[in-house]
């Protein structure tokens, strides 16, 4: 049997097989997860007028990385994204690199809000490695209670007037065309 035309036919199937077997592997199954999710990541979408919710309290206590307070009602009257995540997330991870691009654009304009619950340290290291620079915050406050989840990530972009246009759970593609298109129009009205 020769070896060539028998890989040649079952490429998927070593693929696979490979892919499956790097799992295995503890420090290799969380690129190989989030690479997986990044690939598959679709562009977020806007919930119907009708199912908008308004954030009736806008007033939720946050602490920066450096121990600072601050409070999402600062940036009342500006879009806003919050983002709910983890380090040890692959969905989170997956769609971090898409995040950073859309902060990186658009951050003196829109109000980031990168919420996680693990330790100062575990953060900073991260998003060390990475070379991020959005803000990620701890909660100080209860959150508000329109973003109740209990899947990570989950992603809302709301309005100037407080309305959660956007709600995603999952990895998006946060930097799509057809998102930052959303994202300028509601800039310029």
């Amino acid at each position: 049997m020769e070896i060539k035309p028998w890989l040649k036919k079952r490429k998927w199937d070593v693929l696979t097989v490979v892919i499956i077997g790097l799992m295995f592997i503890p420090s290799v199954r969380m690129v190989v997860v989030s690479n997986m999710q990044r690939l598959f990541a679709g562009a977020p979408s806007e919930i119907s007028v009708a199912e908008q919710k308004t954030v009736n309290s806008m007033d939720w206590v946050l602490l920066d990385l450096e121990g600072k307070t601050h409070n999402m009602s600062a940036a009342h009257g500006k879009i806003i994204v919050v983002n709910l995540w983890a380090t040890w997330c692959p969905p989170c991870v997956a769609e971090m690199p898409s995040l950073q691009k859309l902060y990186a654009k658009y951050g003196d304009r829109v109000a980031f809000y990168f919420v996680s619950n693990e330790k100062v340290e575990v953060l900073n290291r991260f998003l060390t490695v990475k070379k991020y620079n959005f803000p990620v915050y701890i909660p100080g406050s209860e959150y508000p209670k329109e973003f109740n989840s209990n899947s990570l990530p989950t992603t809302y972009v709301i309005d100037p007037n407080g309305k959660i246009m956007m709600e995603e759970v999952g990895a998006h593609d946060w930097f799509s065309a057809s998102f930052q298109k959303r994202l300028d129009e509601m800039l310029k009205s």
